[in-house]
């Protein structure tokens, strides 16, 4: 089954039906967690779902065309200061056919060229663990220091897992602005509008990701306050948007 999922021959999507368990984690009754969900997926009564969806992977892929021609990234903001070489790889939009609800661009980095520290404002969680205040420093490629202000020891446990660990599997933009807060639950945090999540582990073969490990944890930036992203030295995103529309169908820029 997994070779076929990963061929595409197999049709899948995986979401989550709204519990008492998963509000209690998000914070929220269960009425508002229903509330919250339903938006996230833009399956209100008063909305067409369908044409919410389609328009939502035109914009995405032009934004992941575009986004392909960069050759390198970096992330600054509050005790980060981060480059990410993407030359080469191919980005991807995450539009609804794989998770519901869906919406970010990604890739996987080369995997010797990222450098510099970076901190995730929001907790961790692996396996239902929760690390809060992760900061990791990077030097061509690899994790060199890491610390947590909850969780460190599990933190470094799961970077001794393999000799991928070490390694960013995959970079990515939320864009999902219905979803606006921390649920602890990674199909949505991952999405949340104006983040940025990177992942440790395993990459994204059809992105040209080639790292191999046994973890892919996926790390949570918040760049909704302060935080800015620069593709080849230009500035595209500021505050949690990206400072210029998606490119039109078509155009040279969404390739």
């Amino acid at each position: 089954r997994g070779e076929r999922m990963a061929r595409g021959d197999m049709a899948w999507c995986g979401t989550l039906f709204p519990t008492e368990a998963h509000a209690q984690d998000a914070e929220m009754s269960l009425r508002e967690y229903e509330d919250f969900v339903y938006r996230a997926c833009h399956v209100a009564e008063e909305e067409d779902p369908a044409a919410h969806w389609k328009a939502v992977a035109t914009d995405l892929d032009a934004r992941a065309g575009e986004l392909s021609n960069v050759r390198e990234l970096r992330i600054a903001g509050p005790d980060t200061d981060l480059t990410l070489r993407v030359e080469g790889r191919t980005w991807l939009a995450a539009k609804g056919e794989r998770n519901m609800p869906d919406g970010e661009v990604f890739t996987s980095p080369v995997e010797t060229g990222t450098n510099g520290e970076i901190r995730y404002t929001l907790p961790a969680i692996f396996n239902g663990r929760e690390v809060e205040d992760v900061r990791l420093r990077f030097e061509d490629g690899r994790v060199t220091a890491a610390e947590a202000s909850r969780g460190g020891d599990y933190l470094n446990a799961l970077l001794d897992m393999d000799a991928g660990s070490r390694i960013l599997g995959e970079v990515a933009f939320g864009l999902n602005y219905e979803i606006d807060r921390f649920t602890r639950n990674i199909l949505f945090d991952e999405k949340i509008g104006g983040t940025m999540h990177l992942a440790l582990g395993s990459a994204f073969r059809r992105a040209g990701g080639e790292n191999v490990s046994g973890l892919h944890w996926d790390m949570i930036c918040d760049l909704r306050q302060e935080g800015e992203v620069f593709a080849d030295g230009e500035l595209v995103w500021r505050a949690g948007a990206f400072t210029a529309p998606a490119p039109a169908a078509g155009s040279p820029d969404a390739r």
